[in-house]
Parts: C-alpha cells; sequence; structure tokens
C-alpha cells in the first residue's frame, strides 16, 4: 500500500528513549493508521522544547511503535516520557 495519513493524530511517549532506541511505547496508538501491512508506514514527528525528530513507523503492535530514526534531515534524539508524538 506505502505511505498512510491520519489528521491530527497525537500521542505522548510513555517511556524515555535514547538516539537509537528503534522500539517507541507510546500512551496511546488507536488514533494512528494501521501499517501492519509489510509495505505500509506513516510519518511522525517526536518532539519536545528543544529537539524534532521526524521518524518513519514501519509497525504498531499494541501501544510499541517500531521506527527508522532521523528522517527529512532530522537527527535523532533522545527523548522523556511525555514528550509529543504527532
Amino acid at each position: 500500500m506505502g505511505i498512510k495519513f491520519s489528521n491530527n493524530a497525537a500521542t505522548t511517549l510513555s517511556a524515555g528513549i535514547n538516539d537509537s532506541v528503534t522500539s517507541i511505547a507510546v500512551a496511546d496508538a488507536s488514533e494512528f493508521p494501521d501499517v501492519s501491512g509489510a509495505a505500509d508506514y506513516m510519518y511522525l514527528t517526536l518532539a519536545n522544547i528543544s529537539n524534532i525528530e521526524v521518524i518513519k513507523v514501519t509497525s504498531v503492535a499494541g501501544t510499541t511503535l517500531t521506527a527508522v530514526r532521523a528522517q527529512d534531515g532530522t537527527s535523532p534524539s533522545a527523548f522523556v516520557s511525555g514528550d509529543a508524538c504527532e
């Protein structure tokens, strides 16, 4: 299928991550599109007061996102629980 979209979907991280983690726990993934197909993916932004990072999410299992970090010219960063994931 390819890229999937969902307008205004947002949640927060439920646990902190360092700059190399690819399994990201979120508080609620129900607003995000289903990316269960092998070719499906979506882009999300992780953000806090000092960092913004675009990630490519290739799988959602419950509230865990599997992601390729540092997309669209952004740099991988550390984030804490409660930071935005949109």
